[in-house]
């Protein structure tokens, strides 16, 4: 119960004198008792409806984890993408490893083979068993 406080009762009674400061403090008591037996009342009217804003406003699990869902679902559609992407480059410089492997082969190939041939010991075994001076 909501009561007027002391100060407001002494003015008041200053004011409009004892009889007349009791029924305004009564009329006003009253009032006040109303209100609030009236927003007692609402109370649970006005939760409803700020429950209800709130639930437009926020979002729910299912709207979360439906949109968590479709956002994984494009993360793993770019990691195959660029998982794609790097099988393809890995597969050109094997491509070219290969090659130069091969040609790396050739090239030690070619400078054995120049090493012996312009060999004087070399030179001289070839003259000595074909017959050639």
């Amino acid at each position: 119960m909501t009561t007027i406080s002391y100060e407001v009762y002494k003015i008041l009674e200053e004011e409009l004198g004892k009889e007349k400061a009791d029924k305004v403090v009564k009329v006003l008591e009253e009032s006040l008792l109303k209100i609030e037996e009236k927003a007692k009342e609402q109370k649970p009217i006005l939760k409803a409806e700020v429950k209800e804003e709130l639930l437009k406003e926020l979002v729910t699990k299912e709207e979360f984890y439906g949109e968590l869902k479709v956002l994984r679902l494009e993360l793993e559609r770019k990691i195959d993408g660029v998982e794609a992407d790097l099988s393809r480059r890995m597969d050109g410089i094997e491509a070219r490893i290969d090659k130069i492997e091969l040609l790396l082969k050739v090239l030690i190939a070619l400078v054995v083979l120049g090493i012996t041939l312009l060999n004087p010991a070399f030179v001289d075994i070839i003259k000595l068993t074909f017959g050639l001076r």
